[in-house]
């Protein structure tokens, strides 16, 4: 006899938009509130809902039960009208099916199993009718004409327990060898039938995965939105084909983790341009590239009158022109402490050409041979000091800076910019040196202010402060307010990558002969972004978002304060930054990250440590093991060899001990 099939339904074929089953409930409270059908709360109908299928349990066979049984049992604890008791019935059914979300692999599944047997079997432990669930099946396109289905309330047996599938060997006059079954439960799906001899398929694509299970623990905290981003999220994973496990890392990663940091991120923005009636948002090069497209998605829904535009920015492009004299500000821009610092980086950083830059630096003893070499710290500082002193170079940087400045402007009018309308910058962050060099040119232009929007913001080096108002959605350092006391440089990075762009860094603006002004791009493209899979990322990301805006329940608004998400969406980062699992940390061995402003050179993000390095750490040779300071260390340790793993907690422990022994021989003064 052919091999014949039996599918699990509720996350095998079927899944929902909300991670956690007895969200359902909630919902159907939030709606009886609503029509006045309860005078009581949304999350005290879920749990005498719950509390009804438990008590319900006690009075029937094998403990399984229908839908009327536990609405009878309701009746019995409220008390209420039947006809309110058979409106909620229903309601239940009705939100359920709105809810209700094929798996797309499924589909696969299915075709495959007909190849052996034109019928398929479908089981499940459920307390919804037969002819519901068949509907359903239908409606999805995984019935046929000659399918069966065991529902558990239906025959008083369940797959758990294992006699629903003896039942349906009774029933079809089947030997245990002639039926497989598949499901995403382990013990249900899998133990189950395989202890009767049947044979057994764990699928488990539609299982929420471990940032998933850590939105839908705070769906209580957040009435219920993070269980429907965790829904969202599981979908867009499904919906989302791969080529390679690489691919499927990227993948995840950006849907569960990326994506509702973003849009959490970007929905924010969006209400306080709203609050605000700012007229448009500029989203900054390059970080706002990713941004921009979440915002196009949610604008209609959120603030349809705003205008969304992109601004060819970068510190590069902007710290000369905004420059009008030379302070502690500028020097501590240009001896940024980048992991690689060159006198070649230097000059670039100042928009001097070698030609203009020898008359200064061989003087000082810095010949054009030396230029490419990577200067230590001492040597830094002794060129800082010395550089600090030359007024002739400080006289050809403002020079510069005034040429820069004209240009700078048209390219500001054209983009509508110094119109006088009320508009705000978007920038990921983190000490808004971009906001600081505009706000010194629009005083000189004599425009207004902007509103700056921030992911997470420190205050500003060099003593500076904003001259427009700025905003932060994670912590804000300037104004004491947020989830941080102090900058946390696990999101600095992880952002950085999070929102890379497709295009390579700005330089600088060409005047055109028409009065134009066109952005000069280190690149057309980041290529090594792009190699490594960020087309992919971002459109995992976008994904979700449509996903969100196109299935979005009646029950879900934008009104609310994404705020409240923060520290659910902290729990999942962190998760993922402090425990990456060995294929998280592979996926991004090759993930380009950019040090230098003018992108001179690129680091990856998750870089194998060395011995050399982990060694040097031990015996105080370097203040870390990391290959540059915006590293992943904990993916970057999980790709390093054995032995270097082995060595690195007894380094740290060396270490310490050598810190120890230094304060103790330390003479007491």
């Amino acid at each position: 006899m052919p091999q014949i099939a039996s599918f699990d339904i509720f996350d095998t074929l079927l899944t929902r938009l909300v991670s956690e089953p007895t969200e359902i409930f909630k919902i159907c409270g939030d709606r009886a509130v609503q029509y006045g059908w309860i005078n009581f709360s949304a999350d005290t109908f879920r749990e005498v809902r719950i509390q009804a299928e438990q008590r319900s349990r006690l009075f029937y066979e094998g403990g399984e039960v229908n839908l009327d049984e536990i609405y009878r049992e309701i009746n019995n604890t409220l008390e209420i009208a039947t006809e309110t008791i058979d409106k909620l019935k229903n309601l239940e059914l009705a939100v359920e099916t709105e809810y209700l979300i094929a798996v797309p692999k499924a589909y696969q599944l299915i075709e495959q199993a007909r190849r052996s047997h034109p019928n398929i079997l479908f089981l499940s432990d459920m307390y919804l009718p037969e002819a519901f669930l068949e509907k359903q099946l239908k409606q999805h396109g995984f019935w046929q004409e000659g399918d069966r289905l065991y529902v558990s309330s239906q025959w008083r047996k369940s797959k758990g327990i294992g006699d629903l599938f003896l039942t349906v060997l009774e029933d079809l006059q089947l030997s245990p060898q002639d039926l497989t079954h598949i499901g995403n439960s382990h013990s249900s799906d899998v133990a189950s039938p395989s202890s009767l001899g049947l044979n057994s398929i764990y699928f488990q694509d539609a299982n929420p995965n471990r940032y998933e299970l850590i939105l839908q623990k705070y769906a209580n905290a957040t009435n219920g939105v993070t269980s429907l981003w965790a829904g969202i999220s599981r979908y867009t994973r499904l919906t989302r084909d791969t080529k390679t496990p690489k691919e499927s890392i990227i993948r995840d990663i950006a849907a569960s983790v990326a994506a509702p940091i973003l849009t959490a991120y970007t929905i924010w923005i969006l209400q306080q341009a709203k609050v605000k009636q700012l007229a448009r948002i500029y989203f900054l090069a390059r970080d706002g590239e990713m941004l921009l497209q979440i915002a196009k998605e949610l604008a209609p829904k959120i603030y349809p009158e705003l205008e969304l535009r992109y601004l060819y920015v970068s510190r590069q492009a902007l710290r000369m022109p905004g420059l009008t004299k030379v302070n502690k500000a500028f020097w501590e821009w240009m001896f940024d402490d980048t992991t690689i610092f060159t006198i070649d980086a230097l000059i670039a950083r100042m928009c001097l050409d070698r030609q203009s830059a020898q008359p200064i630096f061989e003087p000082l003893g810095y010949s054009c041979e030396t230029w490419q070499k990577n200067l230590s710290a001492k040597e830094r500082i002794s060129l800082r000091n010395k550089l600090e002193k030359n007024e002739s170079l400080q006289e050809l940087v403002l020079q510069i800076a005034e040429r820069k400045r004209e240009v700078l402007k048209a390219y500001l009018d054209q983009e509508k910019m110094l119109d006088g309308q009320a508009f705000g910058l978007v920038d990921v962050g983190w000490r808004g040196s971009l906001q600081l060099s505009l706000e010194n040119a629009f005083e000189i232009f004599g425009t207004r202010m902007p509103v700056g929007f921030y992911f997470a913001l420190d205050k500003p080096t060099g003593g500076l402060k904003h001259k427009g108002e700025v905003l932060a959605f994670f912590f804000n350092l300037n104004n004491s307010v947020g989830l941080r006391n102090d900058i946390d440089y696990r999101y600095v990075s992880a952002m950085e990558v999070f929102c890379a762009g497709c295009e390579g860094t700005t330089l600088d603006y060409a005047l055109q002969t028409d009065g134009s002004v066109v952005p000069l791009l280190k690149h057309t493209h980041n290529q090594p972004a792009l190699d490594w899979g960020l087309k992919a990322f971002q459109q995992s990301v976008i994904t979700f978002v449509q996903h969100l805006v196109e299935r979005l329940p009646t029950d879900f608004s934008f009104d609310n304060s994404p705020k409240l998400l923060r520290e659910a969406l902290d729990e999942m980062f962190l998760t993922f930054n402090n425990s990456p699992t060995q294929q998280e940390a592979e996926a991004f061995m090759d993930c380009p990250f950019f040090d230098d402003p003018n992108e001179l050179y690129h680091f990856y993000w998750a870089m194998p440590l060395r011995l050399v390095d982990v060694v040097k750490y031990a015996i105080a040779r370097s203040d870390g093991f990391n290959r540059h300071r915006n590293a992943w260390s904990e993916a970057s340790l999980q790709v390093s060899s054995p032995l270097v793993k082995k060595l690195v907690p007894l380094a740290i422990i060396q270490r310490k001990l050598l810190k120890r022994l230094k304060k103790l021989l330390k003479p007491n003064k």
